[in-house]
């Protein structure tokens, strides 16, 4: 194992913490963040409305894979692993790290737990009102009258749910938050649509089974092969499958709404952690290939309105074919692999308050995986 993956649970291994800054406060400046996913023999999202076929961009024949499917990702990294990487095992998710969204949640029963009834009480007692508002415990379903008790449980779930503390949640359900304000949770990260560089091959297998379920299954198959039929009665079904593709997608941290749910830069610096590692699990039978993340820049400004529009700053980060010829055009109709791109990304300042000269940075760039290869000279002036 890296030495990434045996880290302190309160040390930063991958952003720097601003100066006089500390790792509980909420993040105060905007990022933004390219990222690049390689997919080889795999599904990287299907989609249940056609036969769970890879997702395709119908006029361009792109692959796609929604944002929900890359936060499940990260969902499913702090399902199994602690924030310093370590295997999280039976017991329950670390402190501050549980997920809201997992199969079989039943969301009202989280909400309405003890330990967040608890935890919602401590806050609205650190709220510090005086004699003036009393706490009471919402009857279920009902969100009571007082205002600061609603927000003392809205604080209550983004302190115990990471996913609810990073992408937001809709909590005004049946619960303690039922019909209030307060349940519609906006998270500061939001990811967009990863499209693939180029058209995808989708290729589509036919699988059998040679088991049978039950007793009646198993005399039908014997019939068959008696019978001289090839496998008798044996259940078919269905692989489909990217032959290769390179997917990029935008990812967008507003500091705004990290100040109302608490994301801090620990969490921060763990959400970078799980992007990096989120597929390391995720080998499936539907992505025998395997997917992984080949390209992750960080556009960090020093403000939090921003310094420079998204999408200059994702135009920067260029990836392109490198197997032209001498027209220009790709030899391959569908890339085969990585070493079919080029491509690169700034490491620094990319914008300042004195351009030309010594100035502060306002927007600093970080190549925090960068695995597409460099592109040749004749390549880039092409």
């Amino acid at each position: 194992m890296t030495d990434q993956t045996q880290r302190n649970p309160k040390e930063l291994k991958i952003i720097e913490l601003p100066n006089g800054k500390e790792l509980s406060d909420p993040v105060e400046e905007r990022h933004e963040f390219v990222l690049l996913i390689e997919a080889s023999k795999s599904n990287p999202n299907g989609d249940p409305d056609t036969g769970n076929m890879p997702r395709l961009q119908p006029d361009t024949m792109k692959g796609l894979i929604t944002d929900v499917c890359l936060k499940r990702k990260i969902r499913n990294f702090f399902s199994l692993y602690r924030p310093d990487g370590s295997i999280l095992g039976n017991e329950a998710n670390e402190q501050g790290y549980r997920i809201f969204i997992k199969e079989n949640a039943v969301l009202q029963q989280l909400m309405e737990s003890d330990d967040i009834a608890q935890s919602a009480e401590q806050i609205f007692r650190d709220y510090e009102l005086g004699e003036k508002f009393k706490w009471k415990k919402p009857g279920k379903g009902n969100a009571g009258s007082d205002e600061h008790i609603i927000r003392a449980y809205r604080d209550a779930l983004c302190r115990t749910f990471f996913d609810v503390r990073a992408f937001g949640a809709v909590t005004s359900t049946d619960g303690p938050l039922k019909g209030s304000f307060y349940g519609q949770i906006r998270g500061p990260i939001q990811f967009g649509f990863s499209e693939s560089l180029d058209r995808v091959l989708q290729l589509d297998f036919s699988i059998t089974r040679c088991a049978a379920t039950n007793e009646k299954e198993k005399k039908q198959q014997s019939e068959g092969d008696d019978a001289g039929e090839s496998g008798g009665n044996r259940t078919m079904g269905r692989k489909h499958v990217v032959d290769y593709g390179l997917y990029r997608s935008g990812i967008y941290f507003s500091p705004a709404f990290a100040a109302k749910t608490g994301f801090t830069y620990y969490d921060l610096d763990n959400f970078l952690f799980a992007l990096k590692h989120m597929f390391s699990d995720d080998i499936a039978a539907a992505r025998p290939g395997g997917m992984r993340v080949v390209g992750l820049v960080d556009f960090q400004h020093s403000t939090a309105l921003g310094n420079e529009h998204a999408h200059k700053l994702f135009e920067m980060v260029q990836v392109r074919r490198s197997d032209l010829d001498e027209n220009g055009n790709p030899e391959k109709e569908f890339p085969q692999s990585i070493a079919d791109y080029c491509g690169e990304a700034p490491d620094g300042a990319v914008r300042e308050k004195d351009q030309g000269g010594e100035g502060k940075a306002l927007v600093t760039a970080r190549k925090i995986i960068w695995e597409i290869p460099a592109c040749q000279k004749e390549n880039q002036e092409a």
